[in-house]
């Protein structure tokens, strides 16, 4: 892989939509397959999720940051910064499988951390599943796990953990 540039990560538009929902489902369904009940997965839809990435991409509220390569959407995240308090969340971390362990994620997490610190937030909140192997990078990003939650509706043995970063 070729080194980061700052062409590589930017703030998404609304044209953009529809290439972050493919990466969504497909990330979901890389990640997940074999961790939660497969008809979650079954039903996820590529439209669903373009829809839901077209209002999120028209929100003032929402730093949505995506990385291309050869203009390809290959991973984004979507940083959700609350205007009732000084929490900032990422609500929706993905990169496709052939992406990870290249400092994507890093250079993603860094550009949402930096835009979160520079607008005055005193924390960063995220929530993954306790199966999802990514949590151990949040881990190493500096997260602190602040707590956990049942979720057997995605499957047996599936909680929702609670990671906080101080800024």
């Amino acid at each position: 892989m070729k080194p980061l540039n700052d062409t590589d990560i930017r703030i998404a538009s609304f044209k953009d939509a529809l290439s972050i929902a493919e990466v969504h489902v497909q990330s979901w369904k890389e990640t997940y397959t074999g961790m939660i009940k497969q008809e979650i997965l079954n039903e996820l839809n590529v439209l669903d999720k373009q829809q839901l990435w077209k209002e999120i991409s028209r929100s003032p509220d929402h730093k949505l940051f995506i990385y291309t390569e050869n203009g390809v959407v290959k991973g984004f995240l979507d940083g959700y910064l609350n205007p009732e308090n000084n929490i900032a969340e990422i609500r929706a971390f993905y990169l496709l499988r052939e992406i990870q362990r290249k400092g994507v994620g890093r250079a993603l997490f860094q550009k949402f951390y930096q835009c979160a610190l520079n607008q005055g937030y005193a924390f960063i909140r995220l929530e993954v599943f306790n199966k999802n192997p990514s949590r151990f990078f949040y881990e190493k990003m500096g997260a602190k796990l602040t707590g956990e939650a049942e979720l057997p509706e995605f499957g047996l043995g599936i909680t929702e953990l609670f990671y906080e970063w101080q800024l």
